[in-house]
């Protein structure tokens, strides 16, 4: 396969030039004026597609379009599904970015733009591997399908729908998933598993308007005061949840995945400094990459209720909330733990206030097969083209997609990440380093040939 990564390595200026063109586009999904961007830039991406070979159509659905693309001629060999996203998050504070979002920079090897690392960088890789073969072989060595969205920012509302009215079309064996980062800089990595996700509110209301803490204070339940004791209670002096059977469905980490992941270098002070903490903190008896990727968790997004303005207004508030997630495992059940939830929030809570418990979705976890022949071909491709193994990691995000490709299509996952550990995807600043995209595109290159 050496004449394709030859002409990888010859066209990398051109390829650079396409992840510059389709960034420049603004596609934020969530953007109701934005919406013709994100159109745009599935237009865009079909018409790469048909240029380089593949047949593609742009596909509306009830929110922004979704491209499908084939190149299906490999007769008897397997087919593979590419997943992947065209939509960005919102370029943020624009005085906390160094270039414009939307105008592409090239400095000191990286590109500087939203959409460089997630996921337009990464997606073109795919496309940049699939170029090499029908140039330089005319054909591919499997038969690929794929799938490009336009509402992965936005929780992809209308992709499962999309999904199940094309069940036959979308038929794979494997699905391939460029859309996470690597361990550390220049380390492909593939990700075998992801966190599942419970978002819930609890809003809380006491008088039926705030009341002068002087006057009113010592003679009712302050709500602020009730939601800072109830979300206290929440963990144990160990770092557990204390919500009852929380851990009863988790499918503990074998011995052998627990010192593979322990086996990766990992500097505690280090990663301290770089979040900007002045030390770690978590469950007990597990490390800190095991408490981010392999336990469940529970924290506090955000609170919120009474005077929070600039000065002193001495009340006791009317009301107070708070935003909760939960971070799943394998086997925990995020519609079961939804109902202990609500019922344990309602059985601390004192009668003194009124309780809403508002619901905002839940999503399983996934685990990939370590042994499957997509993962061995990947290790294979990664060490020929990187130099080393691919770190192996689990996630501690949510991917909702990877359990719903496994329900709908039967088909796993194989996650091959190419994003810098200090990509700041959804940030300012957002980059991607641009010899790991041409190296990303040519192992991409080699692992097609080693999946036939």
């Amino acid at each position: 396969m050496q004449p394709i990564r030859t002409y990888l390595q010859e066209h990398r200026p051109e390829h650079l030039k396409w992840a510059i063109d389709l960034c420049r586009i603004p596609s934020i999904s969530t953007r109701p004026e934005c919406k013709k961007d994100v159109a745009a830039a599935a237009q865009w991406v079909c018409d790469l597609c048909n240029r380089i070979g593949l047949k593609a159509s742009v596909h509306p659905t009830a929110g922004h379009p979704i491209v499908y693309a084939e190149h299906c001629q490999a007769a008897g060999a397997p087919t593979f599904l590419v997943y992947g996203h065209f939509d960005v998050q919102p370029e943020g504070d624009l005085d906390l970015w160094d270039a414009k979002p939307f105008e592409p920079t090239v400095k000191n090897g990286l590109l500087w733009c939203r959409g460089s690392s997630d996921d337009k960088g990464q997606l073109l890789i795919h496309l940049r591997a699939v170029a090499a073969w029908l140039a330089v072989e005319k054909k591919l060595p499997v038969n690929l399908k794929f799938l490009f969205e336009g509402e992965e920012e936005v929780s992809s509302p209308n992709l499962v729908p999309f999904i199940q009215e094309h069940l036959d079309l979308l038929k794979c064996d494997h699905i391939l998933i460029s859309d996470t980062g690597m361990y550390e800089e220049g380390w492909p990595t593939i990700t075998y598993g992801t966190r599942g996700l419970l978002y819930k509110e609890v809003r809380l209301t006491g008088p039926k308007h705030d009341l002068h803490s002087g006057s009113f204070g010592g003679s009712l339940a302050n709500p602020a005061n009730v939601l800072a004791e109830l979300i206290a209670s929440f963990h144990d002096a160990n770092g557990r949840v204390t919500i009852p059977g929380f851990y009863d469905d988790v499918v503990e980490a074998s011995a052998a995945e627990r010192a593979q992941l322990k086996s990766l270098p990992f500097d505690e002070a280090k990663y301290a400094a770089d979040i900007g903490v002045t030390a770690l903190t978590g469950e007990k008896g597990y490390t800190a990459n095991e408490r981010r990727w392999i336990r469940p968790t529970l924290d506090v997004n955000g609170i919120y209720g009474g005077f929070m303005a600039e000065g002193a207004n001495t009340i006791i508030p009317k009301g107070a909330g708070a935003k909760i997630s939960m971070r799943l495992v394998p086997n925990q059940s995020g519609e079961k733990l939804d109902a202990i939830f609500d019922k344990t929030v309602r059985e601390r809570l004192p009668k003194t206030v009124r309780v809403e418990i508002i619901n905002h979705g839940h999503a399983d976890a996934y685990m990939a097969p370590l042994d499957s022949k997509p993962m061995q071909a990947a290790r294979k491709a990664f060490k020929e083209v990187f130099g080393k193994d691919p770190a192996f990691i689990r996630e501690g995000g949510s991917l909702p997609i990877l359990p719903k490709f496994k329900k709908l299509l039967g088909a796993d996952s194989l996650m091959l990440g190419f994003a810098g550990p200090n990509c700041n995807a959804h940030g300012p600043n957002e980059n991607q380093c641009i010899s790991d995209l041409d190296n990303g595109a040519e192992a991409v290159a080699l692992l097609y040939g080693y999946l036939k």
